[in-house]
């Protein structure tokens, strides 16, 4: 009983093979699916590569990037540190040293009476 089941598919694989060889048709349509196979793999290549091309280029951005803002902050603490310097008592002291100013030794206030500042005369 499985002799003659194996045989009879045997025989039916024998008949397609036969077919297929004899058929163009149908090596027409092996050769179509693998050219669009191929196309299709290559398409795929292509995109794929596309792809680590653009993050690769977005890495170098990012770190070009990066080490400007780390350029940046480094001229912003030294101008901080400058201005801290430049505002410092001492170095105000010694201009005005420099400029042969006087010191203040009583401060008058002047208050106005009510709200009006200037007077209409």
């Amino acid at each position: 009983m499985r002799k003659a089941f194996l045989s009879t598919k045997w025989q039916s694989l024998k008949e397609k093979l036969t077919d297929i060889d004899q058929n163009p048709n149908y090596q027409n349509k092996n050769r179509n699916k693998l050219l669009m196979m191929g196309v299709l793999i290559f398409c795929c290549g292509m995109i794929y590569l596309w792809q680590i091309n653009g993050l690769a280029t977005r890495g170098y951005q990012i770190k070009d990037l990066e080490n400007k803002s780390a350029e940046l902050k480094d001229a912003n603490q030294k101008l901080q540190i400058q201005i801290t310097q430049l505002r410092s008592t001492a170095r105000l002291q010694e201009k005005v040293a420099k400029l042969n100013m006087v010191e203040v030794s009583r401060i008058e206030y002047l208050q106005a009476n009510g709200s009006t500042v200037a007077m209409n005369r």
